[in-house]
């Protein structure tokens, strides 16, 4: 047996059956634990949310939904209170004061409320949405008035560092937001990082701990219990030191094991034992506080050592890779987040974004956040998508650049829309029925409509976007279209689009796309639709791609809904009055833009 196991160790819980827990705004899906009699490494961890994930999620909730902080947490919904809340969506026949082109003056329905149930991922790995967003932590080590060896930073480069943060608009967070960032997908403000301290110094006291408080910056600081002996060669932190730190709430207390051993993947199992379990341990018994959170001394771990920390009930641990530093959603579970080192942090903090809006239920949607603009490269196809704002279509007198097309309208954003007649080059007249803000119902050619059969109908109101399959038999009038939804009245925008790349969350497989023109070649394509968050999302490949392999990638990013747009030579995407493709696109008469959205209260 372990020597270990012979000592006192704190019993380990896994996770069992389901109760809800109302966290502000959001639902948490609670699971009661079940004590496990032996301690021993496992591979199964905590599938619900800890008490530490949940207190961070309140904690972040708090502070972002305060009406005050809705330009710094842009991606979360404002909090309602009961007279706030959103009235019940009268009936269809009420709506035609509603209606786009109507004479009476137009009314905005009450916004749909954006709560929804909170499903963390389970433990250990990253919520989907967390592996979207850009969260660096920075790691530094000892701060002193003269450096000994190059990662050493002076507290005047320090003070920089935190001067160029505020410039820059980030917005240090705590290691308890990050942790429910990464277990629920929920967005942190803007541009957040993640300030690390390793080792213990006693520069962390005497100079970090000082500007923390004047910026009012959190940290981590992870502590080795040798290091609070004062015997190593460099200062160190007395333990009242560490313990008026540790009751500031600017400050997180990380264990680093005992004794800092070089390589943890070298210790035997009894070794790997104490640094792990026992450092916890301790730090706890000495801070009369929890220690949620480990740091791999020198970033090294391998599958051994991880499972000593899971062992140990640790929510999270930092590594690094000085060959390989990412952004903790791209870390591989929550036991490996990567760092990057403190001097990239210039390079490195403008890059920062805290994601998507948490998930919404299908059916739910978010026009009221800012348009943001982000590019990704997925298998070496690389693709820009603009999400946020308010949707709708625009229907030009003839053939223009989106960008003309978007000129003087309001719209901050615009991507080439549904498939036009190519029969005249001055021509607006689309394949199938259109019904846009700006012009009013064009029905489709009778004779081609019968092709369009079973293709995405794209149904948009104020309040929510539908796609349906287009029967040509019933929807070639505006009647038609609007007998698609019980509020069907709410339509304002509608066309039919060239498939679904994502349906009901699902990439679609190569038999849904038909006999569609070159769906399987590698094209330019352009496309629009609804993300998890309820967001509208419009945009393009910068690479060619098929049809197949672009559904599959947008189910990665997100989508729960996605249709295709006029691709190939049309595909078009104009952002802020500027062409995001790289080539002159062929001139469209159709756009599916994003507006703004309404300000906010205040």
């Amino acid at each position: 047996m372990l020597s270990w196991l012979r000592k006192p160790v704190r019993p380990i819980f896994l996770l069992g059956a389901v109760a809800p827990l109302t966290v502000g705004a959001y639902v948490v899906a609670k699971l009661e634990p079940t004590r496990v009699d032996s301690p021993a490494p496992t591979a199964q961890g905590q599938n619900a949310p800890s008490t530490f994930a949940q207190k961070g999620l309140q904690s972040l909730q708090t502070y972002c939904q305060a009406p005050e902080r809705a330009e710094e947490c842009p991606n979360w919904p404002p909090s309602q209170t009961p007279a706030e809340a959103p009235a019940p969506e009268p009936k269809a026949n009420l709506l035609t004061q509603w209606w786009p082109g109507g004479e009476k003056t137009a009314v905005k329905p009450p916004s749909q409320p954006q709560t929804a149930p909170l499903t963390p991922a389970a433990f250990p790995q990253i919520h989907s949405q967390a592996r979207l967003a850009k969260v660096p932590i920075f790691m530094y080590h000892d701060i002193l008035p003269k450096k000994e060896v190059f990662f050493d930073v002076t507290p005047e480069e320090l003070e920089r560092h935190f001067q160029a943060l505020k410039e820059t608009g980030a917005t240090p967070i705590s290691l308890d937001w990050l942790l429910a960032h990464l277990r629920f997908g929920v967005p942190l403000p803007k541009k957040p990082v993640l300030l690390s301290f390793d080792d213990g110094y006693g520069g962390h006291y005497e100079h970090v701990y000082p500007l923390l408080k004047k910026y009012n910056y959190p940290a981590v600081f992870s502590i080795y219990l040798k290091k609070l002996e004062g015997k190593t060669a460099r200062s160190s932190l007395t333990w009242a030191q560490l313990k008026e730190m540790a009751a500031d709430p600017l400050v997180t207390i990380a264990s680093h094991t005992i004794s800092h051993p070089r390589d943890l993947r070298e210790l035997s199992d009894d070794q790997l034992a104490a640094e792990i379990l026992d450092s916890r341990r301790q730090l706890e018994e000495g801070l009369g506080i929890p220690i949620p959170y480990f740091v791999y001394p020198e970033g090294k771990w391998d599958p051994r050592v991880k499972q000593w920390a899971l062992a140990a009930g640790y929510e999270l641990a930092l590594a690094m890779d000085d060959s390989a530093e990412t952004f903790a959603g791209d870390s591989p579970d929550l036991l490996t987040l990567g760092r990057f080192g403190q001097s990239r942090l210039t390079e490195i903090a403008p890059l920062a974004w805290g994601g998507y809006p948490a998930p919404v239920s299908p059916g739910r949607f978010n026009f009221e956040t800012p348009l943001e603009k982000r590019d990704y490269s997925l298998e070496e196809t690389e693709l820009t998508l603009i999400s946020g704002g308010r949707p709708t279509t625009l229907h030009a007198d003839s053939r223009y650049q989106v960008s003309e097309i978007l000129k003087d309208t309001g719209a901050a954003a615009g991507v080439d829309g549904g498939f036009f007649s190519l029969k005249y080059l001055d021509s607006n007249t689309m394949i199938g029925p259109v019904f846009s803000s700006n012009r009013g119902f064009a029905p489709g050619n009778a004779s081609e409509n019968p092709r369009l059969q079973n293709r995405p109908l794209v149904l948009i109101s104020d309040r929510w976007v539908k796609f349906a399959p287009f029967d040509a038999g019933r929807h070639n009038s505006l009647a038609g279209i609007q007998q698609m939804s019980p509020d069907g009245a709410w339509i304002k925008d509608a066309f039919v689009a060239a498939a679904w790349l994502v349906k009901d969350g699902k990439a679609q497989p190569a038999a849904t796309f038909g006999s569609l023109f070159d769906y399987d070649a590698n094209r330019h394509r352009a496309f629009w639709g609804i993300n998890q968050a309820g967001q509208p999302v419009i945009g393009v490949t910068k690479t060619m791609v098929d049809s197949v392999r672009l559904g599959r990638f947008l189910q990665r990013l997100g989508f729960r809904e996605a249709v295709m747009l006029d691709s190939g030579a049309s595909t078009s995407l104009s952002y802020q009055g500027e062409s995001l493709v790289g080539y002159t696109p062929r001139p469209v008469p159709h756009v599916v833009a994003l507006y703004p959205p309404a300000p906010r209260k205040k």
